[in-house]
């Protein structure tokens, strides 16, 4: 989406938290973004394109082909919280330059599966420095400010203050990283992030936090629940916290996306 399209609606920091809102005002560039760069990250394209490619060379009978053509269509559409994820990571992708070594499309064993532990994992370079990002995403029409995907244990707020310093979860992450960086161009970016992140005791990280949200813009979205977290976070972790709000309605989603990729 061009710049010209997003607004900046709010921005505040405490510390090392900032916390902002942003409104996509054009809607055919919204639809046109979902349709491209989205579609891409939640169908994993370059992944799937491969994979049709050598079942198609494997098939070698009409029957076999006729399997095949069932099971390519068999997959249902996309749920709008799994749209949100992937549009998360596009609007980081551009805005932050974030490497993403691995798409988690390729770790669920069921449909519709959400991967524990965090919703987003990579890295971001930064005055020469490379830190580990680890993030979560929250979608929601919800009219209430903030959505109750805010609040409670479930809640973006408090899965960020467990990411912050949760070694359990820091370490299950860290050998997920390390099997999809090894021998990959990602090698060394894993090498000096995970290299700061010790010598920091752990606290090198970078938190994203994204509300995706087709609501009016309002700042108690993320303004008493970011004041709250900043009180637990310390240096030198930093949490952005963004709200992203968007011209089409969430359950509008899934069909905008199924005319992707063409």
């Amino acid at each position: 989406m061009t710049h010209d399209s997003i607004r900046s609606m709010f921005f505040r920091f405490i510390h090392s938290l900032t916390w902002q809102g942003k409104r996509v005002g054009n809607q055919d560039e919204f639809d046109a973004y979902l349709r491209g760069p989205v579609y891409r990250c939640v169908t994993d394209e370059s992944q799937r394109t491969s994979f049709e490619s050598d079942l198609r060379a494997i098939s070698t009978t009409g029957m076999a082909s006729d399997t095949l053509e069932q099971l390519l269509t068999s997959e249902s559409d996309r749920e709008p919280w799994e749209i949100g994820e992937a549009l998360a990571k596009c609007l980081l992708e551009e805005e932050y330059n974030v490497k993403w070594p691995w798409n988690t499309e390729r770790d669920k064993r069921t449909p519709k599966a959400s991967l524990p532990g965090a919703d987003l994992v990579g890295f971001i370079e930064e005055g020469g420095a490379v830190l580990l990002v680890l993030g979560e995403v929250k979608t929601s029409s919800q009219p209430a400010n903030p959505p109750g995907v805010m609040n409670g244990r479930g809640g973006m707020i408090h899965q960020l203050d467990s990411l912050a310093d949760d070694l359990k979860v820091h370490l299950s992450l860290l050998k997920w990283l390390h099997a999809r960086c090894k021998d990959t161009e990602l090698w060394p970016f894993f090498q000096r992030a995970i290299g700061k992140y010790l010598k920091s005791k752990g606290r090198a990280l970078v938190l994203f936090g994204l509300l995706m949200r087709d609501t009016n813009p309002h700042e108690l979205d993320l303004k008493n629940r970011a004041k709250a977290l900043s009180q637990n976070v310390e240096a030198p972790t930093r949490v952005k916290l963004n709200a992203w709000y968007l011209p089409r309605p969430i359950n509008e989603w899934p069909s905008l996306l199924a005319g992707g990729g063409s």
